[in-house]
């Protein structure tokens, strides 16, 4: 899957508190834009150019800005009339389809003429038709998500899982859409950002509080790309929202970078494309089949500069300070003080990899350098190269947005008081047996004046969910039970809704033996090899799909939650060629404390039918011990049975 790449950050005024702050509120604007370029912003403790003048600063992004422009934007969809998108190459499987672009390439064409209107008096309506082809080509999985591949056919549109950073870029780009034009027009900027933070939250953010890949990525997932972790975008979440999550994720992504490097990388300070495992380290080579050198800081790993120093520029955190500076610190070593002789890959130790100075490299570590004017010389130096290199369509974009941050235009947005009104109440509740352990409901929207962000579900009297959407499923649940539900709407205040009307249902009976438990259940895996693998593919019931772990790597698992204390005594597993020669079967109460209900060091393949003395739990796992061949682990069928 393509880097599938992320979408600067914002810019502009320090915050001294990292408080949270009062939820963005709508306003309604005049025609116009409210912020018009050039904003020329200075940041304070952040140097800029000093051997060129402010206003020639200006006319080499708008130059640059019309060449990225007439090269890179299209509006030539024959399946979306009207829609807009970045052309650019992708890395991945397009699944025959002819990919034109990527959501990667559209969040920064959005950031990118939201911030540029004024100078393009056209950027409004560019900026609405690159949102209509964003939300034409949604996610296959999460509807308030981008799928991640363009293609000019109707059937590629919902056909895509999503990437995390093209998603970021978007939902933030509404954000300075709404602060650019209001909100009171054809497309409501503020709610359709705060519709899309609700998603990332639901299908991005871990359990562990980092950022997945996607949202065909497990919630649970310690992978996770460092180029994704667009910081001052976090911010700005927080204060569209008022949720504190956004700061407990920035707060671990730092630690991650801390424990990362200071295992890895003391003297550079660089951090691999992907960071896997916890305590965390690089991925291994060729990981999801992206390139060899995901473990080293290459094509993904470069953006990071820009993401760091961007959070110390908005908000004064001075951990991105530091970072940045040190980065920068070994770069100027590294090159001599000369920004062409960086090159496009590095080894953690700072040993180069690449052999060519290009601007996805280069531009991140001239972002970096604006931190103090003992780097002034290498920003100077820097500014000069950036602003006449052309390239393609990956580096040209990502030069453009370190040229509007260098040069004071990329403007931070602001927020107004909060909001009191509560949203209306939902109605229509109802409740349906699913199984022996799940209910599942449904319920008509509620409305508010500013928009509601999600859903408070109470089964008898406390909170069991938080949807975003007006379905919800209870599950773990026992069976010949009765159940009563009731609903709440939240916005992004935080105000609740009166209480639905309660809606009430009774789970079925504990299934018979012969019944599969596993069939459609959530299922969790140390890994995959990449997007066609995850791990519910083996409980999905189609024997012509798998899950496959990374390859190289004997300890691996996957387990399958069946929503309820079962009593166990078989399973079933239908392997591919990747088999397991040394495996467990283990059952637990809590999918952490696990019990061995069989042991083989002589597995061989093939379908494994396996019984043994019952087991009462909630979760089953299979731990892989030793492969049976040279790749990883892959399993078609993952089946469990109850005595």
């Amino acid at each position: 899957m393509k880097v599938m790449l992320l979408v600067m950050l914002s810019a502009v005024m320090l915050l001294a508190t990292l408080a949270a702050p009062a939820p963005l509120q709508q306003k309604a604007h005049g025609a116009g834009e409210l912020k018009p370029f050039p904003q020329q912003v200075s940041y304070p403790g952040i140097i800029k150019p000093n051997h060129v003048s402010q206003s020639s600063m200006n006319s080499s992004v708008s130059s640059y800005y019309d060449y990225w422009k007439a090269t890179y934007l299209k509006n030539n969809l024959s399946s979306l009339p009207g829609g807009y998108y970045v052309k650019g190459d992708i890395t991945g499987e397009a699944d025959g389809f002819d990919p034109l672009g990527t959501s990667e390439g559209q969040g920064y064409g959005m950031v990118i003429t939201v911030l540029m209107a004024g100078y393009d008096t056209n950027s409004r309506t560019i900026y609405d038709g690159l949102f209509k082809t964003a939300r034409a080509f949604k996610s296959s999985n999460n509807p308030n998500l981008m799928g991640w591949v363009i293609a000019d056919s109707t059937g590629a549109q919902g056909h895509f899982g999503s990437a995390t950073d093209g998603d970021l870029d978007i939902a933030y780009s509404l954000i300075l859409a709404d602060r650019q034009w209001g909100s009171t027009g054809t497309i409501n900027y503020l709610a359709e950002a705060k519709k899309m933070i609700g998603a990332i939250k639901l299908s991005n953010v871990t359990t562990n509080n980092r950022l997945n890949l996607g949202d065909w990525d497990t919630k649970s997932a310690l992978n996770t790309r460092p180029s994704d972790w667009m910081l001052s975008h976090l911010r700005a979440f927080n204060e569209v929202t008022g949720d504190s999550t956004w700061l407990n994720v920035i707060n671990n992504l730092y630690n991650v970078y801390s424990q990362f490097t200071a295992a890895y990388s003391s003297s550079t300070g660089l951090i691999s494309d992907f960071v896997v495992g916890n305590p965390p380290k690089p991925a291994p080579q060729n990981y999801l089949e992206e390139f060899p050198e995901t473990n080293e800081y290459n094509y993904n790993a470069s953006r990071v500069p820009l993401r760091i120093v961007m959070d110390y520029a908005l908000y004064g955190d001075t951990r991105g300070k530091d970072i940045a500076n040190k980065m920068v610190v070994w770069i100027k070593g590294k090159t001599g003080n000369n920004p062409n002789n960086v090159k496009d890959g590095y080894q953690l130790n700072g040993s180069n990899r690449g052999t060519y100075a290009t601007a996805v490299f280069v531009a991140p570590f001239i972002s970096a350098a604006t931190t103090t004017n003992t780097h002034q010389a290498w920003v100077n130096a820097g500014w000069d190269w950036m602003k006449n290199k052309k390239e393609s369509y990956f580096s040209d974009s990502f030069n453009m947005l370190n040229l509007l941050f260098i040069s004071g235009n990329w403007w931070k947005p602001t927020y107004s008081a909060a909001d009191t009104q509560a949203p209306s109440d939902p109605t229509n509740l109802t409740a349906t047996a699913a199984s022996s352990s799940q209910i599942n409901l449904s319920w008509t929207a509620s409305t508010d004046n500013v928009g509601v962000t999600g859903y408070r579900v109470f089964r008898g009297g406390v909170e069991v969910g938080a949807p975003t959407d007006t379905s919800f499923s209870d599950t773990g649940l026992t069976a010949s039970t009765a159940y009563s539900y009731m609903v709440k709407a939240v916005d992004a205040a935080g105000n609740l809704s009166a209480n639905s009307n309660t809606a009430s249902a009774t789970t079925s009976s504990t299934p018979a033996a012969g019944i599969n438990l596993a069939l459609g259940k959530t299922a969790v895996a140390s890994s995959i090899e990449g997007v066609g693998f995850e791990a519910s593919k083996a409980t999905d019931g189609n024997s012509t799909t798998r899950w496959a772990s990374i390859e190289g790597s004997n300890n691996e698992w996957i387990y399958v939650d069946l929503g309820a204390t079962q009593s166990v005594n078989r399973v079933k597993l239908n392997w591919e060629d990747a088999y397991a020669k040394g495996y467990k079967v283990q059952v637990s109460n809590d999918a952490t404390t696990w019990t061995d209900t069989y042991v083989t060091t002589t597995g061989n393949g093939s379908i494994d039918d396996i019984t043994f003395t019952a087991n009462s739990g909630r979760y089953v796992r299979v731990l892989c011990t030793a492969r049976g061949t040279v790749y990883g682990y892959s399993i078609f069928d993952f089946e469990v049975y109850s005595s």
